[in-house]
C-alpha cells in the first residue's frame, strides 16, 4: 500500500517537470506509475515550497533519485552524482565507526566521571566470624557428598 502512495507523490512531482525533461523518461514508466498508483490517496505538490520542504515519503525520494540518475542527468552530471553518493556513504560509514568504536566508547567519556560511579547492587561485607562459618559450611558440603 505504501508503494502505491509513493507512486501518487511521484506522479504529482513529475507533473512539474519541463516537457523536455519529461520526454527523457520512457513512456512505459510514466504509464506504469499512472496505472499502479493508489487512486484513493491524494497528495498535492506545494509550489511555494522547495522539494526538500515537501512532506515526501523516503521511498518516493528514492524513486525520484533513480529517475533522475537514469533518465534526466547527462553523463557528466551522473558522474558527479555518483561521486557525491560515494562521499556520503563513506561519511556515514565513518560516523558509524566513530560512534560505535569500542575504544572510543570506553575512553574519554566525560559524561561519566569515576566519582559519579554507582554500584547497581549493594554488597554487604560479612563480619570475620560469619566468613569463618561460611567457609566451614562449604568444606562440610564438599565432604558430605
Amino acid at each position: 500500500m505504501e508503494y502505491e502512495k509513493c507512486l501518487v507523490e511521484l506522479d504529482e512531482i513529475l507533473k512539474y517537470l519541463d516537457d523536455e525533461e519529461k520526454k527523457n523518461i520512457p513512456y512505459e514508466i510514466i504509464e506504469s506509475i499512472h496505472e499502479k498508483k493508489d487512486k484513493n490517496y491524494n497528495w498535492t505538490y506545494d509550489e511555494s515550497k522547495n522539494l526538500s520542504e515537501q512532506n515526501i515519503n523516503r521511498r518516493t525520494i528514492a524513486m525520484l533519485s533513480y529517475l533522475n540518475m537514469e533518465y534526466l542527468l547527462n553523463d557528466e552530471q551522473k558522474k558527479l552524482m555518483e561521486e557525491l553518493h560515494k562521499f556520503n556513504e563513506k561519511k556515514i560509514e565513518k560516523e558509524g565507526l566513530e560512534k560505535y568504536d569500542a575504544d572510543s566508547i570506553f575512553q574519554n567519556n566525560e559524561k561519566y566521571d569515576k566519582k559519579d560511579e554507582v554500584a547497581l547492587v549493594e554488597v554487604e561485607e560479612k563480619k570475620w566470624h560469619e566468613k569463618i562459618v561460611s567457609f566451614i559450611k562449604k568444606i562440610l558440603r564438599i565432604y558430605d557428598k
